[in-house]
C-alpha cells in the first residue's frame, strides 16, 4: 500500500493547463473512465516496483 508521501508526489505531478482542461472536457465519460484505469495501472505498477 502506498503511503500518503506517495499522494502527495502524485498531487504535485498532476497539474493541468489550461489548454489540457478544454481538451479534457471533450472527452466522453468513456474515454475518461479508460485514461482514469490507465493513470491507476501505472500508479500500481510504480508502487510495486519500490
Amino acid at each position: 500500500m502506498a503511503d500518503l508521501n506517495t499522494y502527495e508526489k502524485l498531487n504535485e505531478d498532476i497539474q493541468f493547463t489550461e489548454e489540457d482542461t478544454i481538451e479534457l472536457l471533450k472527452l466522453s465519460e468513456k474515454e475518461i473512465l479508460v485514461l482514469i484505469l490507465s493513470e491507476l495501472k501505472k500508479i500500481t505498477e510504480n508502487t510495486q516496483k519500490k
